[in-house]
């Protein structure tokens, strides 16, 4: 059973970066338990055409579906010349 998320009026949507393991699950229920904050996904950053090094996507998929929020992929191009750039980028798309 997933707790209630308790939200103030004028909550600001959060997506909550995701790799499957016990930091991101505590920084999601940290904000989860902040009214001020409406947790709206998790997000997941992964490199293009690579291996991928954290928890197995599929299990994070798992996760994000018990919980009731969509995974968003945000990939990193593989010729991205800046990491952080790709980043923010992906997060606006």
């Amino acid at each position: 059973m997933v707790e209630p998320q308790a939200l103030a009026d004028g909550a600001a949507r959060t997506v909550i970066s995701w790799t499957g393991g016990k930091d991101c699950n505590l920084a999601l229920l940290a904000a989860w338990r902040d009214p001020s904050l409406e947790v709206a996904a998790l997000v997941v950053f992964r490199p293009q055409d690579a291996t991928f090094r954290a928890h197995p996507i599929p299990l994070m998929e798992a996760q994000a579906a018990s919980l009731g929020l969509e995974l968003v992929h945000v990939v990193i191009p593989r010729d991205a010349t800046s990491y952080k750039d790709a980043y923010v980028t992906g997060m606006r798309d």
